[in-house]
């Protein structure tokens, strides 16, 4: 009855058979699934909730996400559904969603206070539950509301998988007897098993994987993967970990050693290449021990060579902004991306923006969703040989030190990452991190 947006138009929501299967289950019991990306699961669970309120004018529904702006874009996609019904809300709130004559449905972000103070919750949707760091206090804040509404009370867990910790990993594979999650998501990425399975756990839940290939469009393509790859502009890691279902250790090295070492072929340049295009990347700091880098990146004929770059701490920004406008002079780069998270790099914005006025400068911010997408940028760079950098270039020891730390990519301790940032920021707003549109469903 409601309509969505898939393949780049809007239609009705006719779903699939495994998004059937999954509504079946949770009208029976709470569940925990690890799934792919892009199989219209949020859209299935919210669609779902929508019916519940429809039907239960003392309905209230729960929808956590990472971030506010996350479960805005849930609320936004609620909206378009609650429109299509020819339905009313009492309000215009993307957080409180209220039916008229119907149900209502709450969207918060990751934050325990967030759940605190609200009363007889039916179903709470914890969307990618393995990213929420709060999730444990989330839920823990949430029971004594779910406890009033007794058997009716649902929870719906859902995540691709973000390492072997943490509270959607421990509810995930709990209770599960001869059940091994890990072991089956290896089955079904190789083909040794049903793409959609369930079973229920020594408490009751429902435990649900989903994998790509039970989507009838994505799973009747067998370069469905590499078509991925090359669309979205994902490395081979990050699509082994959301498309087929693998659980990376706690902790690993980000960079592959191989990799690294290929990329290990170019030369510092002195002077502008009038044939080639540079971006630039300005990683900022204090006068601590951090250092200010900004790395220049050369692109030619589809290729990226990091020619120059400066490298400096302990200074004053006066200092740094001073030989960065030099650099910025000679090489003249398309665009400076600098980061601005915290402040301190706003400074630099402003500074080298007014003295250098015939250049184009945007700032960036690394958060918890962008660091792990620029991350796999440069990731997609070296695993397609299209970057390179001198042998003797310190940014080899930051990427051969890089690592991922349960739900963290940082730098192991007492070594840097600031090259490895400054480089992913060049990268950020290059033609290589311009994605072309896709046709594919939402969730």
């Amino acid at each position: 009855m409601v309509k969505i947006r898939s393949g780049g138009d809007v239609k009705p929501f006719d779903p699939y058979p495994y998004q059937i299967e999954l509504v079946e289950l949770m009208l029976e019991r709470s569940v925990c699934v690890v799934k792919s990306r892009q199989l219209g699961i949020s859209e299935t669970i919210t669609c779902f909730m929508l019916w519940r309120a429809c039907l239960n004018p003392g309905y209230l529904g729960l929808v956590f996400s990472k971030t506010q702006q996350d479960s805005g874009l849930i609320a936004r996609r609620m909206k378009r559904m609650i429109a299509s019904l020819g339905l009313k809300t009492a309000t215009e709130n993307l957080s409180d969603i209220e039916i008229l004559g119907c149900g209502r449905i709450l969207f918060r972000n990751s934050k325990p206070d967030s759940a605190r103070g609200i009363e007889s919750v039916v179903d709470v949707f914890l969307d990618e539950l393995a990213f929420l760091e709060t999730g444990k206090e989330v839920y823990d804040a949430l029971a004594p509301a779910m406890q009033m509404v007794g058997a009716k009370a649902r929870v719906f867990a859902v995540s691709t998988p973000n390492g072997r910790s943490g509270f959607y990993w421990d509810l995930l594979t709990s209770g599960n007897g001869n059940h091994d999650v890990e072991l089956t998501c290896n089955r079904v990425s190789k083909g040794e098993g049903e793409p959609f399975q369930y079973w229920v756990d020594d408490g009751g839940w429902g435990k649900v994987l989903i994998h790509w290939k039970a989507h009838p469009i994505y799973g009747s393509d067998e370069h469905f993967l590499e078509k991925v790859h090359e669309k979205q502009k994902l490395s081979w890691t990050t699509i082994e970990q959301e498309y087929n279902l693998n659980f990376q250790e706690s902790e690993t090295a980000v960079f592959d050693v191989t990799l690294i070492q290929a990329g290990a072929i170019g030369e510092l340049e002195e002077y502008r290449d009038k044939s080639a295009v540079y971006y630039c990347g300005l990683d900022t700091s204090t006068t601590g021990a951090d250092y200010c880098v900004l790395t220049v990146l050369k692109e030619k004929d589809g290729k990226y060579s990091l020619v120059q770059m400066y490298r400096k701490r302990q200074q004053t920004s006066e200092y740094h902004i001073y030989q960065i406008k030099e650099v910025l002079d000679i090489f003249k780069p398309r665009i400076t991306a600098i980061e601005t998270t915290g402040g301190t790099g706003t400074i630099y914005l402003e500074q080298l923006s007014r003295q250098l006025p015939n250049l184009n400068f945007e700032g960036v911010r690394t958060t918890g969703d962008s660091k792990p997408a620029m991350i796999s940028n440069l990731q997609l760079t070296l695993e397609r040989r299209i970057l390179i950098y001198p042998p003797n270039s310190p940014l080899i020891e930051e990427l051969l030190s890089f690592r991922r730390d349960g739900r963290k990519m940082q730098a192991a301790s007492g070594k840097h990452d600031d090259i490895i940032m400054s480089t992913a920021f060049s990268l950020s707003v290059s033609p290589i991190n311009r994605k072309p549109s896709t046709n594919i469903l939402g969730g």
